[in-house]
């Protein structure tokens, strides 16, 4: 049985050209920060990465840093901003656990950005907030993911980074599901991302610190990256992630017309269906429900003895019991008592996928749906 991957927003496979990078990195020799020509060879590919990985996002790639991962980016911004006297953090609701458990452990007071019913964060909210900003409170310091990796909901960034440099304030954008599915085309101080959400290896990220942002070192040790993070860097990682930042671009345009047809399907058998942000803009391959009768762990493992790997959330907390962080910030559980479905499509996601799993799904739900 050929398994079909309906879960990209955890982990895009990894693409051919990151495998055969990070296949010819593997062979290079000498570490990136030696000075000699073993070290040059290394360094070249590093910079070749930052190059390609600051070309999609739309930055300079001397503003970039390799980190670890998404989360490692998002702690060394809000890091940042406890060393920069902040001492308050407005925080959407909405925000991925990476940005928002480390505003709460960092010391800092925090406020969390409301969201309406669809998902949206309430940019006059944001106004009022900044624009009554105790002067106590030094900085002000603003966090908000660009994409929410649940629902795919798409979030005013233009507005709210106008909003915070006009009060003086700072402001992270979490991009990690904006990568390569939608133009970044936003300046904020602080942007985070992650290879391995657009098919480039595990274990890399990246953080664009704008040249005038104040920034202090979150990991202590050697020189590296112009002693911005220290530790040695991740020559093959890198190199993978360049080589999927080059092709993201675009990869995903096929997807929203397939999530259509999963829609349409899903809404065919599902008088009850509830679809979270279906009336807001979202990224294009993402669709976040729920039906009301069923739980959406049940569902799930239905799926999965079938051959289609989906999620119920985030897979950082997917093997946690509670509800969705999205769902209880827009104030709808009552819409998904029993939890909710995602399906995240990606590169590899075929036309015929779609019938796969409406298929699959008539069958667990012992609805009628074409030749199910």
């Amino acid at each position: 049985m050929t398994r079909i991957y309906f879960d990209h927003n955890a982990t895009s496979p990894m693409r051919p050209e990151a495998i055969d990078a990070m296949n010819h990195a593997f062979g290079v020799v000498g570490n990136s920060s030696a000075p000699h020509g073993n070290g040059r060879s290394a360094s070249s590919l590093v910079e070749q990465g930052r190059e390609d990985v600051a070309m999609a996002m739309g930055v300079c790639a001397q503003d970039l840093i390799f980190t670890g991962s998404g989360t490692e980016s998002d702690n060394t911004a809000i890091h940042c901003a406890v060393h920069a006297g902040c001492k308050r953090i407005l925080v959407s609701s909405m925000d991925h656990p990476a940005c928002a458990s480390a505003a709460e452990q960092s010391g800092l007071i925090v406020d969390y950005i409301p969201v309406n019913r669809d998902g949206q964060s309430d940019m006059a909210w944001l106004k009022s907030a900044l624009e009554t900003w105790d002067s106590n409170h030094g900085r002000p310091f603003v966090s908000l993911c660009a994409v929410n990796s649940e629902t795919g909901i798409i979030q005013d960034v233009e507005t709210a980074t106008d909003l915070t440099h006009a009060a003086g304030g700072l402001i992270l954008i979490d991009a990690v599901q904006a990568l390569g599915k939608i133009m970044m085309t936003y300046q904020p101080d602080y942007i985070s991302v992650s290879a391995h959400k657009i098919g480039g290896p595990q274990g890399v990220g990246a953080l664009y610190v704008a040249s005038d942002a104040p920034f202090t070192s979150y990991l202590i040790g050697g020189g590296q990256e112009k002693r911005r993070r220290a530790g040695t860097l991740n020559v093959a990682g890198i190199a993978g992630f360049g080589a999927a930042a080059k092709v993201c671009e675009g990869a995903l345009s096929h997807t929203g017309d397939i999530r259509a047809i999963i829609e349409t399907g899903l809404k065919a058998m599902e008088p009850e269906l509830v679809i979270f942000g279906d009336g807001v803009a979202r990224i294009p391959n993402t669709l976040f429900f729920a039906v009301p009768d069923t739980a959406s762990s049940t569902l799930m493992m239905a799926l999965d003895l079938a051959g289609i790997s989906v999620s119920t959330g985030m897979a950082c907390s997917s093997g946690k019991v509670g509800a969705s962080r999205a769902i209880t910030a827009m104030g709808r559980c009552d819409d998904a008592p029993k939890g909710c479905i995602r399906v995240s499509l990606g590169y590899t996601t075929q036309a015929q996928d779609a019938q796969v799993f409406l298929n699959a799904w008539a069958k667990i739900r012992r609805k009628t749906y074409g030749a199910a």
